[in-house]
């Protein structure tokens, strides 16, 4: 008889055992390849911002608005704005294997995760902060 005491009885679903944490590691892993997915996006925006520049210098080639000096400095806005956005990449990266690992170790412990806002929050300033400084450089620039 599939019901029992107005529930409906699931032969899948995996049995209550606390030894059986296969959905806590899981949702863990989708959390880190949802962070891993989301650096790469930082990575090859930073990789983007940075090229920008050379687009510029191009730019100014062409229609010989740019003066020499400028031509000569590598380290113009958007290289070190595209570079700070790596450097971000990359260390959201190492802040989310860190985080990976250390919930891996807590579902082996059978341990409540407490979460931490913090990598949050200290990542959403940052890329806020460097948004501004995208959308003022290229206001100033034209």
């Amino acid at each position: 008889m599939p019901f029992k005491d107005n529930k409906i009885s699931n032969p899948i679903s995996p049995s209550d055992d606390d030894d059986d944490h296969s959905q806590q590691f899981l949702a863990n892993e989708r959390t880190f390849l949802a962070w891993f997915r989301t650096c790469i996006a930082l990575i090859g925006l930073g990789f983007i911002v940075s090229r920008f520049s050379l687009f510029l210098k191009q730019f100014g080639v062409i229609t010989k608005t740019l003066t020499v000096d400028i031509l000569a400095n590598n380290m113009n806005p958007s290289y070190l704005l595209g570079i700070g956005i790596i450097i971000l990449g990359i260390g959201l990266l190492i802040c989310a294997l860190k985080n990976y690992l250390d919930i891996d170790k807590l579902i082996q412990k059978g341990t409540k995760y407490v979460p931490r806002h913090s990598l949050i929050y200290t990542s959403t300033i940052i890329l806020i902060v460097f948004g501004v400084i995208i959308v003022v450089y290229l206001s100033s620039i034209l």
